[in-house]
C-alpha cells in the first residue's frame, strides 16, 4: 500500500499566508487534545486508520484509528511541513522549508531529520517503497535515494528547450522502483525511467515552448497505470503511458485553483481555493462538484490522501487554511 501526499502547491500559496516564512517556535511534547490552528498543507491516511497531517511552523498531528482527538507530534523543526508519505504503515516522510527531510519508523509517533544537503523548499515527496523514494522542489530541484534516504542525491533535469530560469516543481510520483514524473512551472512535466537519476521533459498540452510559458501544475497521483496531475485554472491532464504523453480533460470545476488530487481504485477527490471539492467515480471520466457548507468555501484546501478499506470501499482526509480537515467515507463528507 501506499499513502500520503501531496501538497505541491508553492505558486499561488506562497503569495498567501499559508507559506509564510515568519515562524514561530515549536517545542511541544506529545499533546493528548492539540489544538490544530494552523495551515494545513498535505494529509496522510494509513491503513490501520491511523491519519497524519503536516503544516505550518513544523507542526505534525496524528489521530490514531481515524477517531478521535488529535495529539501534536515534536517534529525536531519550526519549518513549514508541506508534503507526507507513506510507503507502508511504518515507514513514511516529511518534506519542507529549507530542504527539511523528517523520517519515520514507527507509524508517525516519532520523527527523525535527515540530511537533505540542500536548502531549496522541498515541495512533494514520494516513496514506492521504503528505499526508493523522489523529492522535488523550487528552483528545479530534484533528489533521489535508494536507502530510504541515509543518503539523497542530486539529479538533474533534461528539458526539450533551455530554460531561462529556474522552475519550482510542486509534485512527483514514484510509480515503481525505476519510473518516476515530476510537474510543476509553466506545466512543465518530466519523467525519470532510472529511479530518479536521469529526466526527460515529456510534451505537455500545458506549455507553449514558443511563448515558453503556461500553466501551472500543484499536484499529481497514480492510479491503476493513469496519471493525474491538476492546476491552476481547474486544469486537469493524464497520462497512460508513465508520463510520457498527456492529455488534457474537462471537470466541470468553477473555481481558479485546484491545488491537490488523489485517486484509489478509480475513486477520487481533487480539492483547491474556495473550499472547492469534485469527485470522481469512474478513474477520471466524469467528475461531480461536491456540495461543502458554506463556512468550508472561505478557506483554501491543499492535501487530500485516500486509503482502501478492508472492505474494499475508500476513506481519506482532507486538510487545509487555518486548521481544516474533512473526512471522506463511503463517498460522504464530514468536517
Amino acid at each position: 500500500m501506499r499513502s500520503g501526499k501531496r501538497i505541491q502547491r508553492f505558486g499561488v500559496l506562497i503569495v498567501s499566508v499559508c507559506f509564510s516564512f515568519l515562524l514561530v517556535d515549536s517545542h511541544a511534547d506529545e499533546n493528548p487534545s492539540a489544538s490544530v490552528d494552523v495551515n494545513l498543507f498535505a494529509s496522510a491516511v494509513l491503513s490501520g486508520g491511523d491519519s497524519v497531517m503536516v503544516g505550518d511552523r513544523g507542526k505534525v498531528f496524528l489521530s490514531r484509528g481515524g477517531v478521535g482527538a488529535w495529539k501534536e507530534i515534536e517534529s525536531g523543526t519550526t519549518r513549514a511541513l508541506v508534503t507526507v508519505c507513506f510507503p507502508n504503515d511504518r515507514h513514511g516522510w516529511i518534506a519542507g522549508q529549507g530542504g527539511v527531510i523528517l523520517h519515520t519508523v514507527d507509524g508517525g509517533k516519532t520523527w527523525t531529520v535527515q540530511s537533505s544537503g540542500v536548502e531549496a523548499y522541498l515541495l512533494d515527496i514520494d516513496f514506492v517503497d521504503p528505499y526508493h523514494g523522489v523529492a522535488v522542489g523550487a528552483d528545479s530541484t530534484v533528489l533521489f535515494t535508494t536507502d530510504g534516504g541515509a543518503t539523497w542525491q542530486n539529479a538533474a533535469l533534461g528539458t526539450s528547450s533551455d530554460l531561462a530560469e529556474e522552475i519550482n516543481l510542486f509534485a512527483v510520483v514514484m510509480m515503481d522502483e525505476r519510473k518516476a514524473c515530476t510537474a510543476g512551472d509553466g506545466g512543465r512535466i518530466f519523467f525519470s525511467e532510472d529511479g530518479g537519476k536521469g529526466w526527460v521533459e515529456s510534451k505537455s498540452p500545458l506549455y507553449d515552448e514558443e511563448m515558453m510559458e503556461g500553466r501551472i501544475l500543484y499536484s499529481m497521483t497514480y492510479d491503476s497505470g493513469i496519471l493525474y496531475a491538476v492546476g491552476i485554472d481547474g486544469v486537469l491532464v493524464t497520462s497512460t503511458d508513465q508520463g510520457k504523453t498527456w492529455k488534457e480533460r474537462a471537470t466541470g470545476f468553477p473555481g481558479p485553483e485546484l491545488f491537490c488530487i488523489d485517486v484509489v481504485n478509480g475513486v477520487g477527490l481533487a480539492a483547491g481555493s474556495g473550499g472547492q471539492i469534485i469527485r470522481t467515480s469512474d478513474g477520471g471520466s466524469s467528475w461531480q462538484v461536491m456540495d461543502v457548507p458554506d463556512e468550508i468555501t472561505r478557506f483554501w484546501l491543499s492535501g487530500v490522501d485516500l486509503q482502501e478499506t478492508t472492505a474494499g470501499g475508500v476513506r481519506g482526509l482532507l486538510v487545509g487554511q487555518d486548521g481544516t480537515v474533512g473526512r471522506f467515507d463511503s463517498g460522504a463528507l464530514s468536517w
